[in-house]
């Protein structure tokens, strides 16, 4: 599948952990990552993705997901201000 959660138990460990919040990081926005944001977003997860921890290919297509389609379903930031909300 496309998101980590479809047939795995990810979602029900995340809630016995207590978890709201997903930082979603990796490779593929075009696909892997535009899923995990879809799903975890039906699923009732508030999600933050850094922009300079996401890749895809090509980079201006990626780009252009980012920017219209999942940053009307998550929280764009950098990952300085990621670590910096963890400090």
């Amino acid at each position: 599948g496309v998101s980590p959660f479809s047939g795995t138990t990810l979602d029900i460990t995340l809630r016995n952990l207590g978890i709201k919040t997903i930082v979603a990081t990796g490779v593929s926005v075009n696909l892997g990552i535009f899923g995990l944001c879809v799903e975890a977003v039906n699923l009732g997860y508030r999600v933050i993705l850094p922009r300079d921890c996401v890749a895809g290919f090509p980079t201006d297509y990626a780009d252009l997901v980012i920017r219209n389609s999942l940053a009307q379903l998550c929280s764009l930031t950098t990952s300085e201000a990621v670590a910096a909300a963890w400090a």
